[in-house]
């Protein structure tokens, strides 16, 4: 308890940090929810906490059967930046990639050596400062050479096996947006990729970041297979791209 739904055959590895969540399919349904909110509510009082609108309305549908109703008075103000961010990371597509240090994470849920939640943040004030001199050190890094590309705003760098994205002048609201950034990977081989995702040939997710210094940021550790390229851009109302940068790994 409070994950008393979860199992897995005592056969299967439970030592490997996140190999079950690597390597099966793992929807729970969004019940650890519960679990981030007392977090949450923990820190400051609900009506104080600035939230995206998806993550307010589980919180209401989760009122109806397992929380008190009165918790789930957050705010959402599309005109700045959510609070905090709540990451479900039991989507059978969404976990064949490491946990991405960005935007900082505040509290992480682990069952069985695996990440099942987590609740991190686009606004460096509430991170220790050493954590938010790291993420100002890497902007840093990122823009001591030409971007590999740019559109919509942000210029994208290349970094090792980093790709860090910059969008200069970035006002309150900028990482509140109607419609999602997204970052997509085509690998060289795309047996490399889940089982849902090999007919497309690529692998995407919604890219989030932080913002400081007047400065949206944001960073995705690159996979350790080949690719041929990468794409982050904004997605369009009826699918596809409403603007895309698209980085080269043909060399």
């Amino acid at each position: 308890h409070p994950n008393q739904h979860l199992y897995f055959n005592f056969l299967a590895d439970r030592k490997t940090p996140e190999r079950l969540r690597t390597r099966y399919a793992m929807d729970y349904w969004h019940m650890m929810l519960r679990q981030s909110y007392e977090y949450l509510l923990r820190q400051t009082p609900a009506g104080a906490i600035n939230l995206k609108k998806k993550d307010i309305n589980e919180c209401l549908i989760m009122g109806k059967t397992t929380l008190p109703a009165d918790w789930c008075q957050f705010t959402h103000d599309p005109s700045r930046d959510p609070d905090f961010y709540l990451a479900d990371k039991s989507r059978p597509w969404s976990n064949s990639w490491p946990d991405d240090p960005f935007p900082p994470v505040l509290y992480r849920i682990k069952v069985y050596n695996n990440t099942i939640m987590t609740v991190s943040t686009p606004d460096l004030s509430r991170v220790d400062p050493a954590v938010a001199e790291a993420y100002r050190a890497l902007h840093r890094a990122a823009t001591t050479e030409e971007p590999a590309a740019r559109a919509g705003g942000y210029e994208v760098y290349r970094r090792g096996k980093r790709l860090a994205w910059v969008k200069e002048a970035c006002e309150p609201g900028a990482l509140m947006l109607p419609l999602r950034l997204r970052l997509a990977f085509y690998p060289a081989d795309a047996g490399r990729l889940p089982g849902l995702r090999q007919k497309p040939s690529h692998f995407e997710f919604g890219a989030r970041g932080a913002r400081f210094d007047g400065k949206c940021l944001g960073s995705a550790r690159l996979p350790d297979f080949a690719l041929t390229r990468a794409r982050l851009g904004q997605s369009a109302p009826g699918g596809g791209w409403l603007w895309k940068v698209e980085v080269s790994f043909d060399e």
